[in-house]
């Protein structure tokens, strides 16, 4: 055995500065990261909630062509005075052969909402009960409570999205009465109107169709005022569905607005259960609350 092949090979090991450089590297890493994770996850996400609504506004114009050129009742109860159905219900008959004592109030919210789209008049030309629900929308981790809920951070709820309330053709009403578009092709304007919103209401299930209170006229719409709350459950965008079936998202630009799209205090939305009409909310959002108007569908505005 030579010299050399007796030589004890040495290892030098880190040095405590050393392994402090290097862990202190992997944070900065992951900080840089983990931020545009969170950013591709959200898009995702997006992806995913335009094409439930694109699903959802082609729904809308194929049971149109099928009905005479009648839009479809845009509310969540039957139109007795029309003998209309409508797009989903919100009481589905036979419900209760169908729930039983073992499930959870939330899965009982969630399979009543979805036996309600079944009956509803969309269901066959967009059979996917899971097109009602944004993957963005986190109300699914509140737990349910029986009545409206009064506490933040509010309700159970697995329906993510409302009709707007101007494109309502056989629904009866006061909210919109000879302003609202009873059929497409009175629509003059399909691409540049919303007929699905995103709606985040804390206190329970979307019911009826969403709501604003037009004031002023085109284009300004000065005095327009909230009745419903919007979302914000994409960043700062939020998805809708057109009248010419597209969906997209749109970036809200007004702070005000975000804080009110985003909170799940159920005490910033007016009770109805009373039976009174909601009380408007006042918003400082010049920027997003003319996009609402603008887009927003009536006989005055098609």
């Amino acid at each position: 055995m030579t010299a050399k092949s007796c030589r004890k090979v040495s290892f030098r090991a880190f040095t405590l500065i050393e392994l402090l450089v290097v862990i202190a590297i992997i944070a900065i890493l992951a900080s840089l990261l983990l931020p545009a994770l969170s950013a591709a996850k959200l898009r995702g996400q997006a992806t995913a909630c335009i094409s439930n609504e694109k699903q959802l506004a082609t729904a809308w114009i194929m049971y149109a062509d099928d009905n005479q050129d009648r839009i479809i009742n845009s509310g969540t109860d039957y139109d007795t005075a029309k003998s209309k159905i409508p797009w989903r219900f919100a009481t589905p008959a036979g419900i209760n052969l169908i729930i039983n004592r073992s499930m959870s109030l939330e899965t009982i919210d969630m399979v009543t909402l979805q036996e309600g789209y079944k009956q509803g008049g969309l269901y066959q030309y967009a059979p996917n009960v899971n097109v009602l629900h944004c993957p963005a929308d986190l109300r699914i981790n509140n737990k349910a409570v029986t009545g409206e809920a009064t506490a933040s951070p509010g309700n159970y709820v697995y329906g993510s999205y409302s009709a707007a309330g101007g494109l309502n053709g056989d629904q009866n009403g006061a909210d919109w009465g000879p302003t609202k578009i009873i059929k497409l092709s009175n629509l003059l304007h399909a691409s540049e109107r919303y007929v699905w919103i995103e709606e985040n209401d804390p206190r329970a299930e979307n019911l009826g169709w969403w709501q604003i209170y037009l004031a002023g006229t085109a284009p300004d719409f000065i005095g327009t005022v909230c009745c419903d709350s919007g979302a914000s459950w994409h960043g700062h965008n939020s998805t809708f569905g057109w009248a010419d079936g597209h969906a997209d998202d749109h970036h809200w630009l007004d702070a005000p607005a975000i804080a009110y799209f985003l909170s799940n205090n159920p005490g910033r939305l007016p009770s109805t259960s009373d039976g009174n009409p909601k009380a408007p909310t006042v918003i400082t959002a010049p920027h997003d609350m003319l996009f609402l108007a603008n887009d927003f569908a009536t006989m005055l505005n098609p």
